[in-house]
This record gives C-alpha cells, structure tokens and sequence, in this order.
C-alpha cells in the first residue's frame, strides 16, 4: 500500500458524452478518477438542456466499457432518484439493481457511491451497509484535507469549478504536515462548456500533476489508503 502522505482523488457524476474528453485528460496527466453512473440512463436518448447552454448526452454503455478502465465505477443511482423521497423497498431496489448492472457490465465489485443530488437519510445510510457499500459522496465542500470519519457521509474537499480551488490546490502542493491530507475534488463534465473552461480543468490537473509526494487514486484506493494510518 502507497504510504505517501498526501493523496488526490476525483469524481464525476452521471457518465455523458463529456467524459470522453475529460478521461482523456486524467489519462494524460496520470490522474485517477472515479465515475458514478445511473445504469438506468445509459443511453445517447437520455438528454436535457444544461443552464441552456448545451445539450448534454449520456453515453451508451457500448461505448464506455473501455472508456474507464484506468478508473473505478460506482454507483450513482439506477434512475439517479433523490432517495429521501423514496420508501425503503424501492430504495433498495433502486442501489441493488444499479450496483449489480454496473458490477455485470464493467465486471467489476462495486464498492462507492455519490448521492444523486448529493441527498441521502438514514434509511439510505442502512441500505448501503447492507448491500456493501464502503463509502458514498455527497455535494457539499469542506474546503478540508482531512481524512472523513463517515464514509457513507462522505464530503468532497470542493467542486472543481469553485473559485477556492486554485488556493487549495496551492496549499495542498506546499503543505509539509506529517498528518495524512486527502484533497477530493469532484464534478460533472458537461459543466465544461466553452473551450476556456476545458483549458482551465486542464491547468487545475497539469497543477496537481508529476509530483513525487503524492499518491494519485481512485475513490476506493483513497479509501484503502486511509486505513493506513488509522
């Protein structure tokens, strides 16, 4: 196991169309991502209109089996439902039957999740313990390196749009603490629109990137890393 003491993670929700470029880039820089997919929705015909300004299109599960390799899957909801809304039956059915496609498709063990819409309760939190389930993100940044406590509450450092992120990722970079820091940072890639936008994700990870004192990973492996040092 890595015993580096800084670790970088990130994650994208939904699987679209974006993700293709977007693997492109991690791939480029040697970055590690987890992708959270709705199996459900795994289809060029399932579209919406993001803030009008582009159409954005999942992918066919034909076109990303390879797509993801270097990465982790998890899950993200069958029909990406807000499970605070749901009854317990159909909330457990809806994470089993996502986990288990997934788990065929990309023949793989499901071990994550993020909440769709970041929303989540305590019938949820139970389902997730009970089908294994190790950890499971939300939306909300804690602007923090510190290592979560609550896996299945898991919080993102910050989205990768936020205008904190540029001070983290330098303090991130020159921090000498002893202590373990995990910098999470997650998104959608179709929140990527103009050329500028592509060429700024690019900087963020050309930033991050080639450095000797950090373990770059998966959500999973993040996790596993953590145990580590308990």
């Amino acid at each position: 196991m890595n015993k580096k003491t800084k670790a970088l993670t990130f994650s994208f929700d939904d699987g679209v169309l974006d993700d293709e470029r977007l693997v492109g880039i991690l791939d480029k820089y040697g970055l590690k991502c987890t992708f959270n997919l709705n199996s459900a929705l795994m289809s060029n015909r399932n579209t919406w209109n993001y803030n009008n300004k582009k159409l954005v299109l999942h992918m066919n599960y034909t076109d990303c089996i390879n797509l993801y390799e270097k990465h982790e899957i998890a899950c993200h909801g069958y029909t990406h439902p807000d499970f605070s809304k749901l009854d317990y039956n159909t909330t457990y059915n809806d994470i089993y039957i996502d986990k288990k496609i997934l788990e065929s498709l990309f023949d793989c063990k499901i071990k994550g999740m993020a909440y769709p819409f970041g929303v989540y309760d305590e019938k949820t939190l139970k389902i997730l313990a009970e089908l294994g389930i190790v950890y499971s993100r939300g939306v909300h940044s804690t602007y923090s390196f510190e290592l979560p406590n609550k896996l299945l509450e898991l919080e993102p450092t910050c989205h990768y749009r936020e205008k904190e992120i540029y001070r983290l990722i330098d303090d991130f970079i020159n921090s000498s603490s002893s202590e373990p820091l995990l910098f999470y940072i997650w998104g959608h890639s179709y929140e990527l629109v103009t050329e500028d936008d592509w060429q700024d994700f690019e900087n963020i990870c050309k930033k991050l990137s080639n450095r000797d004192d950090i373990y770059y990973c998966t959500n999973i492996e993040a996790i596993e890393w953590m145990k580590t040092f308990e």
